[in-house]
């Protein structure tokens, strides 16, 4: 495993060999189970590998792209749904996630399966909903934070012309659709119970909201897959050039900085020409989306009934939007997106009878990013893994903008003659120009770990690690019975297939030694060799980076 140093992914791992009876505990249920579960069911084929996992997140990589292109659908035409859909695959943040076996990438591609599903049960048959609600609460199981996408599908049926009315229409299948997700969700949280595992979301959940201190901006924090950084409102945006589009490969995670477009220098990285041509699509988009609801023929229509509640949509559109801006992380998390979210839909009914298509779907999509900015925004740990979830977003505003520039080249004579061509060759060429420099990308660049490190064992450090568990396995048929830490604990206990302590910061203090012996430890991993080992321990089996102590 290429990411050996990402402690999450073994703690999966671990959990994924409990579910299979091949572990005698694990110290992680916490963790979202559905990844685990589904890598139990490859265990108990007596197939155990740290390679399942990733694979099990290529596929997720494979479901995040059909779903989007058959959401794309309901408002594009093939080619462009498309082009769509190779740009959120080839979006440099989601290729980096791949498969690295986090649950980002499994966590997106479940979140897009539910809104598309409640699309088709908007659009084309409610029955949709029975699957729609299942699929969003194993969503949540996969990844916690997947519950974000419920506000956009609950939106998507309030984007409609008389919600009122269709919900009165569809009110049995609404319902049979939320009691098979509420089934669904009493099913897991039965097998939670059965099995004493504690439900750390609803902790997690709080722990996030109550980040809305005024002083959080200043406080420095620390995790296992990101750099030390600060949380700074303005993070995502600052990086977002970045997620779209390097000039050279990026590493896992970028190191923050400050916000220069021209010269962007995070570890070795500046955007991109087809992260800069992207962009400006999705600005000149976002400037024709406006002037469209705003021309004189969308005017008369939406100013035609000046009544009490045309002036309230108003008032109920511009007030929670001020308070929203004005109040960010001074108040809680919930009454930010209560704040937007009646904003957005204010904005929605006041200009609804605009002469646009599916325009429901166009605020679904901007309501869903501004909801996960929000929360992301609101989280005291920055990494840039999670703008995974904005990724969506920003394809589906690239291809708007593209077809939003296609209606307005049929305004010019010059271009309307040649506006087929154009329809086919721009898009032909973002497909070859994405998949072009994800190739070149991959051919010139090597990994590097979250503080820009290349050491020289990086991509052979997991199979060294193997190496000595496996030599420990057979020279000491007793060590189950014995303790051991380890440095990186998480994947010395997946190899093992025991509970491995952690050292934590313990490994750096000069009575490290005494440490070990009064916790009559046996063994000791350590990431190199640790020069506060003193008389006591020996060093018994070395691969490169990883070293074996053996109690004397």
């Amino acid at each position: 495993m290429g990411v050996y140093y990402i402690h999450d992914v073994y703690l999966y791992l671990n959990n994924g060999l409990y579910f299979a009876g091949l572990s005698p505990s694990s110290t992680n249920h916490g963790l979202p189970p559905l990844i685990p579960f589904l890598c139990s069911l490859v265990f108990k084929t007596d197939y155990v590998s740290d390679s399942v996992i990733l694979i099990i997140s290529g596929l997720f990589y494979i479901i995040t792209g059909l779903s989007f292109y058959g959401l794309l659908r309901l408002r594009f035409k093939e080619l462009l749904s498309f082009t769509g859909t190779i740009l959120l695959l080839c979006f440099p943040i989601n290729l980096a996630w791949a498969s690295k076996g986090m649950l980002d990438i499994p966590g997106l591609g479940m979140s897009i399966l539910a809104i598309y599903l409640m699309a088709l049960g908007l659009y084309r048959n409610p029955k949709y909903y029975y699957i729609a609600f299942p699929v969003l609460i194993l969503g949540f199981f996969t990844r916690y934070t997947v519950i974000l996408t419920l506000p956009a599908m609950l939106m998507l049926i309030l984007f409609t012309g008389n919600p009122l009315n269709y919900i009165n229409r569809h009110l049995g299948k609404l319902i049979k659709g939320i009691l098979s997700g509420l089934i669904t969700l009493i099913a897991i949280l039965g097998i939670y119970k059965i099995n004493n595992i504690p439900f750390f979301f609803i902790s997690q959940s709080s722990s996030i909201s109550a980040t809305s201190n005024p002083g959080a901006h200043t406080q420095a924090v620390a995790t296992s897959t990101a750099t030390a950084t600060t949380n700074n409102l303005w993070y995502y945006i600052n990086n977002l050039p970045l997620y779209i589009g390097t000039e050279k490969w990026i590493p896992y995670s970028f190191k923050p900085g400050a916000y220069n477009f021209n010269k962007m220098v995070w570890m070795g990285n500046s955007p991109s020409i087809i992260s800069i041509i992207l962009i400006s699509i999705i600005l000149i988009g976002i400037l024709l989306y406006i002037s469209q609801i705003l021309n004189k023929h969308n005017r008369a229509r939406i100013s035609k009934n000046k009544n009490k509640f045309y002036y309230l949509k108003i008032i109920l559109f511009i007030i929670p939007l001020i308070v929203y801006f004005v109040s960010f992380t001074k108040v809680s998390l919930y009454t930010s997106i209560a704040l937007i979210s009646i904003s957005i839909l204010a904005l929605f009914r006041l200009i609804r009878k605009a002469d646009l298509k599916y325009m429901a779907i166009d605020f679904m999509f901007i309501y869903w990013g501004i909801v996960n900015f929000s929360f992301y925004t609101y989280h005291i740990i920055k990494t840039d893994r999670y703008a995974i979830t904005f990724t969506p977003v920003f394809a589906y505003m690239i291809i708007l903008g593209l077809y939003l520039i296609y209606k307005k080249l049929e305004d010019f004579k010059i271009f309307k003659e040649k506006l087929n061509i154009i329809k086919t060759l721009i898009p032909i060429l973002l497909i070859i120009g994405s998949l072009g420099f994800t190739g070149y990308c991959f051919a010139v660049n090597t990994p590097h770990t979250f503080d820009n490190q290349s050491p020289q064992n990086i991509l052979t450090a997991s199979q060294d690690q193997k190496e000595v568990c496996n030599w420990l396995i057979e020279n000491d048929s007793n060590y189950l019975n014995k303790t051991i830490w380890g440095d990186d604990w998480s994947g010395i206990s997946f190899e093992l297939r025991m509970n491995v302590n952690k050292t934590d910061n313990l490994k750096n203090e000069s009575n490290f030694t005494e440490t070990l012996k009064a916790n009559n430890v046996s063994y000791y991993f350590a990431e190199g060799r640790n020069s506060n080992i003193k008389d006591g321990y020996y060093i018994i089996k070395e691969k490169n980076n990883c070293t074996l102590y053996k109690k004397a």
